[in-house]
């Protein structure tokens, strides 16, 4: 008995990983996760010169490679958390994880064969897996952080991966005019997306681990394992809620805190428990509980993020063009709104929480979407010139606030046991955009590909592409708008938002 009190003491030193410096190092091993996700997800975009020429695709047809993409996730979110709940995170992210490779593989055995409908087939099976495996490590990543943290991290996590976009904007046309192959292209993008397969292994290891020393740390620690003990401190006058994407059956951990002034949010949020647990699946019947500042702000994520990622699906391009760049020195520009957003994230993600009016945030990234496709419109050089990238960085910062700002303040319009559901629907919409804006985009250049000469004018149809993303912007803006004013004479949860200090 003696040995037994004395083994059940040590472990009172022996802290959970996530209370320790592995937090981080879970972290990196968490965004590397999907560092290689999205490496081979831009791979057609670094090479839209050389696929098009060799496989002789116009650009509906090239940017269907990104619209299938994102066609059976339309469908997916109304399944997805179902399927991580019944399996378990881990093994999620085992299994899409494993998909991925399943579809890059596919991919490079198309860009082998020059077959545009093997290609196809492998984008379809690597969005599957993509789109699952961002849920998975979404949920996986809330268990871990809490608090304040949560922005941080889930910034962190959507925007570091972004440096594998722009490895790939320059490696991958750097590859292609060495080697004159495009499956060996994509082959590179395979190697790198197996990393990230093996980054998910040891993620899987210690989330496993640390689970087993928090289970041991909340027998003898009950009073920091029992979230019931804390709310009953007098102290704790303002309840919390989650901010998950998608319910874990391996963990109850609470992971963000949305601090209310209100007495009678206050006892709103007290009969729901402030513990509930979200799954990222969708019920139609809890639709009618989702008021107008979420759908308003769904519709601002939803328009954000076909602004910066199927403008960039065809920028490559549109930079050889539009300012005179070649298909490698087009992609080491288009390297900086990854590398920009990934550097200014963390700081917006640490003061994110800390500031009362996001919605005026919501509102200034609207208006910079504007500038930047204002600018990317405007902007005419003849020969490559430094300029153009000015309209790049401020589309970093526009990541780096949709990152940080627009993605975390869905969890604070929604009641807590609503926020797998929002999420999921949300995740439908984000994909209806993204599979509907190339094939729009597509179809502009082409109609206005020839000019009033009868002659090929590839200029002129990146002009009109440019025209309609700047009408989607002021759209956009006029919704930012709408959401401020809904939200400052409502409810105010965009206006009174309160930072935890840790």
């Amino acid at each position: 008995m003696q040995l037994e009190k004395e083994s059940k003491q040590s472990f009172l030193y022996q802290l959970p990983l996530q209370k320790t410096w592995v937090l981080w190092l879970a972290l990196a091993l968490a965004c590397f996760l999907l560092f290689g996700d999205a490496y081979a997800f831009d791979n057609p975009m670094a090479l839209q010169s050389t696929i098009q020429t060799e496989m002789n695709l116009n650009n509906v047809q090239f940017n269907m490679l990104y619209s299938i993409y994102s066609a059976p996730n339309i469908i997916l979110p109304f399944f997805g958390g179902i399927l991580i709940d019944k399996i378990g995170v881990r093994v999620s992210i085992l299994i899409f994880s494993t998909i991925l490779i399943l579809g890059q593989t596919i991919v490079v055995i198309g860009g082998y064969t020059f077959s545009y409908g093997t290609m196809l087939a492998g984008r379809c099976i690597f969005g599957i897996g993509s789109e699952s495996l961002n849920a998975a490590q979404a949920a996986i990543m809330s268990q871990w952080f809490q608090g304040g943290q949560v922005s941080l991290a889930l910034g962190l996590c959507l925007s570091i991966p972004k440096l594998g976009s722009a490895l790939n904007s320059v490696v991958s046309p750097q590859i292609q005019a060495n080697h004159g192959e495009l499956g060996f292209t994509f082959l590179v993008g395979l190697f790198i997306v197996i990393f990230s397969w093996g980054c998910g292994l040891v993620l899987i290891y210690l989330d496993k681990k640390n689970e087993e020393l928090m289970i041991i740390w909340r027998e003898l620690n009950p009073e920091e394992g029992n979230p019931e003990h804390k709310e009953a401190k007098p102290s704790a006058q303002e309840m919390s809620l989650q901010i998950r994407k998608s319910e874990s059956t391996e963990s109850d951990r609470s992971v963000s805190l949305l601090e209310e002034e209100d007495d009678d949010d206050e006892d709103e949020e007290k009969e729901e428990g402030g513990a509930h647990e979200a799954k990222e699946e969708i019920k139609l019947s809890d639709l009618k509980h989702l008021d107008g500042s979420y759908w308003i702000l769904s519709c601002i994520i939803m328009l954000s993020e076909a602004l910066f990622v199927p403008f960039l699906d065809n920028g490559n391009a549109f930079f050889q063009v539009k300012f005179g760049f070649s298909q490698q020195s087009a992609g080491v520009l288009l390297t900086i709104p990854y590398v920009f957003a990934a550097c200014v994230t963390p700081f917006v993600g640490i003061y994110s929480d800390k500031i009362r009016q996001r919605s005026l945030l919501i509102v200034l990234t609207t208006v910079i979407f504007i500038i930047t496709h204002l600018c990317l419109l405007l902007i005419y050089c003849d020969t490559a010139c430094g300029v153009s990238a000015l309209p790049l960085l401020s589309l970093g910062i526009c990541y780096s606030f949709y990152s940080a700002i627009l993605i975390p303040s869905i969890p604070l319009v929604v009641k807590s046991q609503m926020i797998g559901t929002a999420f999921g629907l949300l995740g439908v919409m984000q994909n209806t955009a993204l599979a509907l804006f190339p094939l729009i985009t597509g179809s502009l250049y082409n109609s206005h590909l020839i000019n009033e000469e009868g002659q090929v004018d590839p200029f002129q149809g990146y002009v009109y592409q440019s025209y309609f993303f700047v009408g989607v912007s002021c759209f956009n803006f006029v919704i930012a708008i709408s959401l401020y004013v809904f939200d400052k004479n409502g409810s105010k949860k965009l206006s009174r938002l309160k930072g935890k200090s840790k």
